[in-house]
């Protein structure tokens, strides 16, 4: 059975804010599972990394589309 990645779609939302949903997603949702993040706030391709780091969380894939941004992050600690 496959499990579908929470999609947070935080596009129109200037920093703070992404930084602050993705922080709560990764509190609600359970150690393990996948959260997408898109987001078009440029600010993100630095602060998704620093908190994911700050966390003690592996690194998200981050790939630049057509939407804006979509981080791939794995919700566990390191």
């Amino acid at each position: 059975m496959t499990v579908e990645p929470h999609i947070l779609d935080v596009r129109g939302d200037k920093c703070p804010i992404p930084i602050k949903k993705l922080r709560d997603t990764i509190r609600e949702t359970p150690e393990g599972s996948k959260i997408h993040l898109l987001t078009d706030d440029l600010e993100s391709r630095h602060d998704v990394p620093a908190l994911l780091r700050r966390l003690k969380m592996p690194p998200a894939l981050m790939i630049e589309a057509e939407v804006g941004i979509i981080f791939k992050i794995e919700n566990q600690k390191l």
